[in-house]
């Protein structure tokens, strides 16, 4: 029998009753963070072929000797090794085992060419479109999930805190992200878990800038957004500095993003809309005659991906369930001067909100330290 408190089981179990309550017979995973959710399998390609009762995996020969290993021996995967044409002898497992089936496709994560190829059966099987339904059951983390989030959270403010004595005016944007990601490792993470953004000056205007070889000059604002994987697992994380001493407008551009933090994170409860934790946070920028200069969503879901479900943006009706995770990132950016973010990563309760670590906010910390 079954564990009843084996993960993959559980998880499992909750598609599979989605699976019923969508009509469907089995489903074809094939998104890589939705089938190591699933699995427990880490590797860059395979396959989830599952119904009411069987999971098959199917990978190729370079990971039979990993799926062996990662697969937990009591959650009743069946495992399938295909040294050629994987695609082919999929649609051929398929067409033959579970013929005749309405069997769910992930939409939004199959290349047309894979879609055709699978649909290349004499209409053996009977396939739907669907999409979400296993990053639905993501959104809500269980408490092993939450922990290792929360360690790559930890992991990041560390390597942060191992990182911020060494900059001073003339370091390079690169040399900081370098060394922040060699922290990380050095502290335990599997890598970064995104391309980490370091932005100073006027380049910190810019949300989503990639790192430069500029040099930081003093008065600077200097904007570090950065993030660990830790056993698959995703922090996302920014702080903003001044390189020297602030000054009147940078601090009180600082305090109007940090008022609009404390609102949006105050507004984080089961049973929120991501639009109503949105709209806590643009209040803040409205009231000031600044919300044009907020030019993205306040907040996304966090785990196996830095960017996954629920999204807390203007149009989100995606209600917070209790075990979510959530970034909660606010910023204002200001073309020819500089831009401010602060972002934390938090886990949802029936009581509101914690976040995942403690990392210092209060203020318009002052570098070098």
């Amino acid at each position: 029998m079954r564990s009843p408190d084996n993960p993959a089981a559980r998880r499992l179990a909750r598609v599979r009753a989605g699976l019923a309550e969508r009509q469907l017979d089995g489903l074809l995973v094939s998104h890589i963070p939705n089938l190591r959710y699933l699995t427990g399998f880490s590797g860059s390609s395979g396959w989830l072929l599952l119904d009411g009762e069987r999971a098959i995996l199917i990978t190729d020969g370079r990971y039979e000797t990993q799926a062996q290993q990662e697969l937990p021996d009591d959650a009743g995967f069946e495992l399938l090794v295909l040294h050629d044409k994987v695609l082919a002898g999929l649609a051929d497992k398929a067409a033959h085992e579970f013929a005749g089936r309405r069997l769910g496709l992930e939409a939004n994560h199959v290349a047309v060419d894979q879609w055709q190829r699978l649909r290349d059966d004499d209409g053996a099987v009977d396939w739907r479109s669907i999409s979400g339904l296993v990053e639905e059951v993501r959104a809500q983390k269980d408490e092993g999930e939450i922990e290792l989030v929360r360690k790559a959270a930890e992991t990041a403010a560390a390597a942060l805190a191992d990182t911020l004595p060494l900059v001073q005016p003339g370091t390079r944007e690169v040399d900081i992200a370098a060394e922040l990601e060699y922290r990380m490792r050095r502290h335990g993470a599997e890598g970064a878990a995104f391309e980490t953004i370091v932005a100073s000056g006027e380049r910190s205007a810019l949300p989503h800038a990639a790192t430069s070889e500029c040099p930081i000059q003093e008065g600077d604002l200097l904007l570090i957004d950065f993030g660990a994987r830790w056993r698959g697992y995703c922090s996302d994380l920014t702080r903003t500095f001044v390189v020297g001493q602030a000054d009147a407008r940078q601090r009180e551009v600082y305090d109007l993003v940090l008022a609009a933090h404390e609102a949006a994170c105050s507004a984080l409860r089961v049973g929120a809309l991501g639009s109503e934790v949105d709209a806590q946070a643009r209040r803040s920028f409205e009231a000031a005659g600044l919300e044009e200069r907020f030019p993205h969503s306040t907040g996304h879901g966090l785990g196996l991906e830095v960017h996954e479900g629920p999204r807390l943006g203007r149009h989100s009706e995606e209600r917070l369930r209790p075990g979510t995770v959530v970034t909660v990132e606010p910023g204002l950016y200001f073309p020819g001067w500089g831009g401010i973010r602060i972002e934390d990563d938090l886990l949802v309760t029936a009581e509101g909100a914690t976040a995942l670590v403690m990392l210092e906010k209060g203020w318009l910390r002052s570098l070098p330290l």
